[in-house]
């Protein structure tokens, strides 16, 4: 509830940001203030004229001097678009002087643009840039507020990525755009455009070093998966992402591109670089903040107060005795239940839960209350789930002994024991076989941390496909398709 009010929130903010932009450029919008030349030597106010090679579009209504500045004033007269040929003179009886050629259009919502030279201008581009500045500052506040707030809960899932991931890539934005504003100045909509497609690249730069790191982690961690678990396609998701990577950044740094659709007389070159450069960069945050959650899922302190820790199963030895992998799950299960006894008097039931491999000869729930009674836990605290064949029937079949043991699963406060890199995947699982649980990490090698995060951020495009997917078509749309349509 909590989190829907914050997102409501945010969608009424920024909508509410989009309209008034929208209404200060359309209410002023058929008026244009063209800024010109300053003369600081001249005191007399110059005698403008303005000839239109197509009349009934725009029309100039007032000229004045400030500061120096040559000011001139234009206003809507119908729709279309004129080139309008400006001259002056300072003196009776000098020639006129020709200033500049312009080129105003009038078009939807009656609102005069100056496409002069390929910039594009209207009057209210300044709300527009404080809009933007003010939209991306509010969503990654309110963003970061969520992500927050799941942290506090302990409630690990893809919309926890999702806020991370949008927080990082809207903060770091806002913040090159702000210094770019307040060091430069912003001059034109097409000025500020330009400021949005360099402050990608700025982004891109400030992603690379740690996205490298990753990927090198990636990359050797899967060495080590193959060696130690075999050749097996999931184990070589990290040397995949690592080429992937290379080839995206490749693309979109320095002139790659711009060479690349040169060749092929491909037009768009810099607006078609922009797009990536941002599509890449919003995936990067995304997968940043994948590794962070799934960090933080393993430093997660369940309360001591639960009522059932269900232990994940991962195989078994030849002789039925728990591998270390395995043994360390049970212990750290073992661990947390007796420090709760111990503070809160409370005895929580173990649910072993594993079925049997056609290579074991018991079920790995067997081979795990084995391991518990022989570590001092009464049998009465011994519940065994011993049909599931991977961690989503773990969940399911848990789930079930739990209320046939002990009633309905909403009622009850439930932990999961796994290993540390296995702990995120397990929040997932649980509640999408409809019950919250909280994690109970327990050590293991380091190497198969990196390719962790890897499937978890395939999963989570996968579970939010359509969410992505219209993020990456919007960005399509702001940096290539709106640029296409302003400048043709």
């Amino acid at each position: 509830m909590i989190k829907n009010k914050k997102m409501l929130i945010l969608n009424l903010g920024v909508l509410l940001s989009l309209i008034f932009s929208a209404a200060v450029v359309i209410a002023g919008g058929g008026h244009y203030t063209l800024h010109t030349l300053s003369f600081s030597m001249v005191e007399v106010e110059p005698v403008v004229e303005a000839s239109f090679d197509r009349e009934g579009v725009v029309q100039l209504s007032d000229y004045y001097m400030q500061e120096g500045e040559l000011i001139l004033e234009f206003d809507a007269v119908g729709k279309g678009e004129t080139n309008v040929r400006i001259r002056r003179r300072f003196h009776e009886g000098d020639e006129f002087i020709e200033e500049s050629d312009r080129t105003l259009s009038v078009g939807l919502f009656n609102v005069v643009t100056d496409r002069t030279n390929g910039d594009i201008n209207f009057n209210g581009y300044l709300t527009v840039a404080n809009t933007v500045v003010g939209v991306l500052s509010f969503t990654w506040i309110m963003m970061l507020w969520m992500f927050l707030d799941y942290r506090r809960r302990g409630d690990f899932c893809y919309p926890m990525i999702a806020c991370g991931g949008v927080s990082i890539y809207c903060m770091v934005l806002s913040a090159f755009l702000i210094y770019k504003l307040l060091n430069n100045g912003v001059f034109s909509f097409g000025h500020f455009l330009q400021f949005i497609r360099e402050i990608g690249s700025y982004l891109l730069l400030v992603l690379i070093p740690v996205m490298f790191v990753l990927s090198i982690l990636l990359f050797f961690s899967n060495i080590l998966l193959m060696r130690h678990e075999g050749r097996r396609p999931v184990n070589a998701l990290g040397i995949a992402f690592g080429i992937l990577w290379f080839i995206g950044t490749l693309l979109t740094v320095g002139s790659v591109t711009i060479w690349f659709f040169n060749i092929w007389n491909f037009p768009h070159g810099n607006t078609i670089r922009s797009g990536l450069t941002y599509i890449i960069c919003y995936f990067e945050c995304m997968f940043l903040s994948t590794a962070v959650c799934s960090f933080l899922s393993t430093k997660y302190l369940p309360a001591r107060d639960r009522d059932y820790i269900i232990i994940l199963g991962c195989g078994i030895n030849r002789d039925g005795t728990l591998m270390p992998l395995l043994r360390g799950r049970v212990d750290s299960a073992i661990r947390f239940e007796r420090e709760q006894a111990e503070k809160t008097g409370k005895h929580a039931v173990f649910v072993p839960s594993g079925g049997q491999g056609g290579d074991e000869i018991i079920p790995e729930s067997e081979a795990m209350a084995r391991y518990l009674l022989s570590q001092g836990i009464p049998s009465e605290q011994i519940v065994q789930e011993n049909k599931s064949t991977n961690t989503f029937e773990n969940m399911q079949f848990s789930k079930n002994v739990i209320e046939s043991h002990g009633g309905d699963i909403a009622e009850k406060k439930v932990a999961f024991a796994t290993t540390n890199y296995h702990v995120f995947r397990g929040y997932i699982l649980a509640k999408k076989n409809g019950f919250d649980a909280k994690g109970i990490s327990a050590k293991t090698k380091a190497y198969f941390y990196p390719n962790a995060f890897l499937r978890e951020f395939i999963g989570l495009l996968a579970e939010q496909k359509w969410k992505h997917l219209a993020v990456v078509i919007l960005l399509l749309v702001l940096f290539i398709g709106l640029p296409a349509l302003l400048w043709g």
